[in-house]
């Protein structure tokens, strides 16, 4: 429009604006297969009747189920998962987090 109040002939059509997304997108590729994601014992809490673990952010008591695993057992800094393919343990990842807090 510029080009026109200047008076100079220019066809605004051949240039492309850059910010302007494209017209037509190419075919969406086809989804990976997407892995279950790893579980990581994030804590573990010990107390008469009241025993419970956090994995992958998740507040988890002996019984409940995440993904295809079931809880069945906590320990101090460890669980035991089992699911189709057998029993898993998931241990803390580093061993100053084995320690009581109140110790």
């Amino acid at each position: 429009m510029l080009a026109l109040l200047l008076g100079l002939p220019v066809a605004f059509a051949a240039v492309p604006d850059p910010t302007r997304p494209a017209i037509t997108l190419p075919p969406p590729a086809a989804a990976p297969a997407t892995a279950a994601p790893a579980l990581v014992l994030q804590s573990t809490l010990i107390a008469p009747g009241q025993s419970s673990a956090i994995i992958n952010g998740q507040r988890l008591r002996r019984g409940d189920r995440i993904g295809e695993a079931r809880l069945v057992a906590i320990g101090p800094g460890w669980v035991r998962l089992e699911t189709a393919a057998g029993t898993t343990e998931l241990r803390l990842s580093h061993s100053s987090l084995l320690r009581p807090v109140n110790r």
